[in-house]
């Protein structure tokens, strides 16, 4: 019991330095921006995707300020609205500038109806004040989230979310009454994804993989062209629309030997993304906090368009 008052009041400690008004955070470890529990106290690549390791604060909490509006200010489905997006540091107050590139792009945007019909991953540019700004249509009228996922220089990784309310619509605010997908074979434009789980019913705290084999008819896919840096995209939503993973394709190829030698990647770092090509094999993780249905919208891009997958599955307590 001594251990469990300690820790509950250096946590508590912790967070009442966080909230000081004034206090900016410090640089406390370099972090791997896509496996934030990668951490090292000197620069490197991440063993497991091969990024770059960013001098980052990866252990302050903090949400970061999202100023969120609009233009017009009310959206109609069927009509371009522009989404600005401003943010701020939660200690100073001040407009953030600077922010680390994941995956190519400083800011990932995904616009998620409530029924999960209805998915846009797009990419909002900065202006000279600081702030962010995209155009998007939405298709129909309803409840959307809109969820921003970038990493302050010197931050935390931030992944927040927002509602969007279209006009004229009066229906519920709940989540969607998912159903989990029978059958795992999909095709979009062509390109046949087939899913398998590993393991085959996904438990709640450990990793789950789905495993996509990718053909064209009964053609293997080896032309898989990359997408935002990796062979494939992956955001999985709960039912609910509370908890998601954000997972692209396992990269690695051999894990360093005894003798200490460098890991080997499927995509090798330095290599010339528009050339090198994949498939039809791509291998995603997930780690699902909770029991109940999630959702996944995996991307890929092949013959230089990208198509989206919507798969349903449920994750089940240990």
């Amino acid at each position: 019991m001594r251990l469990v008052h300690i820790g509950s009041l250096l946590l508590i400690l912790l967070l009442a330095v966080f909230s000081t008004p004034g206090f900016q955070g410090e640089e406390t470890a370099w972090v791997c921006p896509m496996h934030l529990d990668y951490t090292r106290d000197v620069t490197g690549q991440c063993p497991r995707c091969g990024m770059a390791l960013v001098k980052a604060a990866p252990f302050d909490v903090r949400d970061y300020d999202l100023e969120f509006r609009t233009v017009p200010a009310v959206v109609r489905a069927g009509q371009a609205a522009t989404l600005r997006f401003t943010i701020r540091h939660p200690g100073t107050g001040e407009v953030v500038k600077k922010f680390e590139v994941v995956h190519e792009k400083q800011f990932h945007l995904f616009l998620i109806s409530q029924d999960m019909e209805s998915f846009q991953h797009i990419h909002p540019e900065q202006q000279s004040d600081g702030s962010w700004t995209v155009s998007a249509t939405l298709p129909k009228p309803g409840y959307y989230k809109v969820l921003s996922d970038f990493m302050p220089s010197g931050g935390s990784s931030q992944f927040l979310a927002r509602p969007l309310v279209t006009a004229g619509y009066s229906g519920s605010l709940t989540g969607a009454n998912l159903v989990s997908d029978t059958d795992l074979s999909k095709t979009v434009d062509g390109l046949r994804a087939t899913l398998a789980y590993d393991p085959e019913v996904c438990l709640v705290g450990l990793y789950c993989h789905l495993n996509f084999t990718l053909t064209e008819g009964d053609r293997p896919v080896h032309d898989l062209q990359t997408y935002l840096g990796a062979f494939g995209h992956t955001l999985i939503m709960s039912e609910d629309m509370v908890d998601y993973v954000h997972s692209h394709p396992l990269d690695i190829l051999a894990q360093p030997d005894d003798d200490g030698g460098p890991p080997q990647f499927l995509i090798p770092p330095g290599a010339d993304l528009e050339a090198i090509r994949g498939g039809p094999k791509v291998t995603f993780e997930g780690l699902m906090p909770k029991p109940g249905l999630y959702r996944a919208w995996t991307q890929f891009r092949w013959h230089d368009k990208v198509r989206t997958f919507a798969f349903t599955f449920q994750a089940v307590a240990q």
